[in-house]
């Protein structure tokens, strides 16, 4: 693929992206690929305020100021997915962080979702707990959350790497629902054979996506996919023209 084709192709996604942005700003929401890893979670939540209970979300011992902050931010987007919902139902979320960078942030989603709901003062900054900032300790301290207190389902959303798996067999030991989403593939791994529900890579930077019902999000989500499938194209068309020159001149 030579250079023109290639400036014409990424001319055309970023005019393609533009009109999508700005089309988007009216009309319906656009429409996502689905995510089978959070389909349920709606139901948790509800299951949750019926049995008294609550959801556990663990967001790993990645930090905003770490090299895996885009994955620590992806599991605050979850948390903020869900909050408002479950503090609708007056059971609010048990959210576990192994970095102290995120503690105030996700204090401050849960905040926000009881002002939306009209009960600031109900607010309880201790449902956000800083476990510990080694990531085996972090894993265990969460999954004695899971395995000795109220927890009715649990999700993991973040940065993990197999330490993970302290806190996918604490809640198979009591036998309950759990999602996760991760990028780390030796988390993956770690999850893979106990997670029925798994969001994998890229996936878990769609979850908060999926899960909102802001437009700015699902329209940032498919011009991500847009400008993907572009970048593929040209990286084959460059492959593809490399070998046909090579077997032509061969």
């Amino acid at each position: 693929m030579d250079v023109k084709a290639v400036l014409l192709l990424a001319l055309s996604g970023l005019i393609l992206v533009i009109v999508l942005i700005v089309r988007s700003r009216k009309g319906p929401r656009p429409r996502l690929r689905p995510l089978p890893a959070f389909l349920d979670l709606w139901k948790q939540a509800g299951y949750a305020a019926e049995s008294g209970g609550a959801i556990h979300l663990a967001l790993g011992s990645g930090g905003i100021n770490a090299e895996d902050a885009v994955t620590s931010l992806a599991g605050l987007q979850v948390v903020e997915a869900l909050a408002n919902t479950a503090v609708s139902y007056q059971s609010p979320p048990i959210v576990t962080v192994g970095d102290p960078t995120l503690l105030p942030l996700a204090q401050d989603i849960l905040r926000r979702a009881y002002e939306r709901n009209g009960c600031a003062e109900l607010y309880d900054p201790g449902n956000v707990r800083f476990i510990a900032p080694s990531p085996t300790a972090y894993a265990a301290g969460a999954a004695h959350v899971v395995a000795s207190e109220k927890v009715t389902a649990s999700t993991m959303d973040g940065a993990f790497g197999t330490e993970v798996s302290l806190i996918a067999d604490a809640g198979a030991r009591r036998d309950m629902d759990q999602l996760a989403a991760a990028a780390n593939p030796s988390a993956l791994g770690a999850l893979y054979p106990a997670i029925d529900r798994l969001a994998i890579g890229e996936e878990l930077f769609a979850a908060g996506a999926e899960m909102t019902e802001e437009r700015s999000d699902a329209t940032s989500l498919l011009a991500q996919d847009i400008l993907r499938v572009i970048l593929v194209l040209i990286i084959l068309g460059t492959v593809l023209g490399t070998v046909g020159r090579a077997l032509m001149g061969g």
